[in-house]
């Protein structure tokens, strides 16, 4: 007997529709698998048959023989397990097929009949939903990434569980959720009131004002996260970079429905749906070791993966002691830095992965921590400095918009008890210049407006124009540092309630831009 389930597989950060056609027929027993399917969806043949033993069903004794369609699209994921297993059932006449067109189905299984979480969930769900499926079935450990999805869905633990669903029509089910039979349906979140409640800082998070001193760094971040401005920190070791870096995300706004729903396709993407960040507005922060590859950087495999970039997308990339990490890998950040996205080619392939991340960079001004120090001496050669600042070429420089040197902290700063500015302090400067920029007709962050849109955002009077041709001029500045130290005036202006860009907002971002 023949019947079809409907399901998805993730490709990159897509979901795409798969068509499980199952029949069966005389002949030797066993299951025959055709549609271009991996070594993990064969392997699923020996889980599906003991998983349907174990649920007290009779296996099939005739040949099964399952079909995926569209036979050109890979299929390379643990997720059809359970359609399979429907499919078979089905065929064998344990469920009624003709509400299977009705559903969408993903899910993992064991050996006893359990349902497992599997990776990628929410952006299948998205998709089974946009073409218009009723009732889509997932497993339990995927519950909050179908809640952010929205839409008819239930989350199953078991085979039995599914099979029982799967003999109603979803308005059926539906409305026996809304009596109280079916506790496992879905139930979506309310995106305004997860925005209330995560909008202050959680307890027990890391403050600037645990931070002595370095009041100008403090002034550079709150610059940087109200632009979305790449930052480089340079200074002494132990000076607060690293402290700085850690305590950016809260400084940062609350991520909007659309950033929310980004991050948590990529976490679901990764492996990691299950986890709360994204549910409580906080932006993601990553900070990978300098010993990471380029594929680890950049994302890749053979069905390609999230890298570190990807995952920190809507967030910050933090690149602690940058020239140590392998030259190769620094340079695979430049189209990312300029595109907001990276593409991975494979097999035909095109998987398409967003990264509009916050680089942060920090950095000891020489291998030995100490070039500049009033109280201790450098020990390094010429050729070791020429060595360790080869790692930052001319072109990545050119990309980051802000530069600062930190210098020590002094013994009374870190004494005297002030505490300066504090987390809260400056999140609220950083939400009023955005919510002045928002009033003017920008939505974005200055870091990504268009070039072609400079001359509206950016327009200088006179003297600014003046300013900065004489600076242009002396500086040999490129034209993309030219209009990245633009986009870090506009910033600071925001942050001044100015409409207009003055001179002191260009010589200020200037200042970042020149720092060596």
């Amino acid at each position: 007997m023949y019947s079809r389930t409907r399901s998805a597989v993730c490709m990159g950060i897509e979901g795409r529709e798969v068509f499980v056609e199952t029949d069966i027929t005389r002949g030797l027993p066993g299951i025959g698998m055709t549609g271009l399917a991996s070594t993990m969806v064969m392997e699923s043949r020996e889980r599906i048959r003991n998983a349907i033993i174990n649920s007290g069903y009779e296996f099939p004794k005739g040949r099964i023989t399952v079909n995926l369609t569209p036979a050109s699209l890979r299929k390379n994921s643990s997720c059809l397990d359970l359609p399979i297993a429907a499919g078979i059932l089905a065929s064998e006449g344990c469920i009624r097929s003709r509400m299977l067109d009705k559903w969408g189905i993903i899910g993992e299984l064991a050996l006893d009949g359990r349902v497992l979480g599997v990776e990628g969930a929410l952006p299948m769900i998205l998709h089974m939903n946009d073409i218009g499926l009723k009732g889509i079935i997932v497993p339990e450990a995927n519950r909050s990434e179908a809640s952010v999805a929205g839409g008819n869905n239930y989350a199953v633990t078991s085979l039995r569980e599914c099979a029982m669903l799967l003999s109603m029509d979803p308005e059926e089910a539906a409305s026996k959720a809304g009596s109280g039979e079916l506790v496992c349906k879905v139930k979506p979140y309310n995106a305004g009131d997860i925005m209330q409640a995560g909008h202050d800082m959680p307890e027990g998070d890391p403050d600037f004002a645990d931070i002595a001193g370095q009041e100008n760094a403090k002034r550079a971040v709150v610059i940087a996260a109200a632009g979305r401005h790449g930052l480089l920190m340079v200074g002494s070791p132990g000076c607060g970079k690293t402290m700085i870096a850690g305590r950016m995300s809260g400084v940062m706004p609350a991520m909007t429905d659309r950033e929310l729903l980004e991050t948590a396709i990529v976490r679901s993407v990764a492996g990691r749906g299950s986890d709360s960040i994204y549910m409580k507005y906080k932006r993601p922060f990553r900070a990978p070791h300098h010993t990471i590859g380029k594929a680890g950087m950049v994302g890749g495999g053979s069905y390609p993966v999230p890298g570190e970039i990807t995952l920190a997308h809507n967030g910050v990339l933090f690149l602690d002691e940058i020239c140590e990490f392998k030259r190769e890998v620094i340079e695979s950040l430049r189209i990312p830095l300029e595109e907001k996205q990276i593409t991975h080619f494979r097999k035909g392939e095109a998987f398409t992965f967003p990264c509009n991340f916050q680089v942060v960079m920090a950095a000891n001004p020489c291998p030995c921590g100490f070039l500049g120090d009033p109280d201790r001496e450098c020990t390094c050669t010429q050729a070791d400095l020429e060595r360790y600042r080869r790692k930052l070429s001319g072109p990545i420089m050119d990309r980051i918009d802000m530069k600062i040197t930190m210098e020590k902290v002094g013994y009374s700063e870190l004494t005297g008890g002030s505490k300066g500015l504090t987390t809260r302090d400056m999140r609220d400067q950083v939400e009023k210049a955005l919510a002045f920029a928002c009033e003017r007709g920008r939505r974005i962050f200055n870091s990504d407006i268009p070039d072609h849109e400079l001359e509206k955002h950016c327009r200088l009077g006179h003297e600014e124009t003046k300013f900065m041709s004489r600076a242009y001029k002396s500086f040999v500045m490129s034209p993309r540092g030219y209009n990245r130290t633009l986009k870090v005036a506009r910033t600071i202006a925001d942050l001044d309630e100015s409409e207009d860009i003055k001179t002191e907002h260009l010589a200020e971002a200037l200042g970042y831009r020149l720092q060596e």
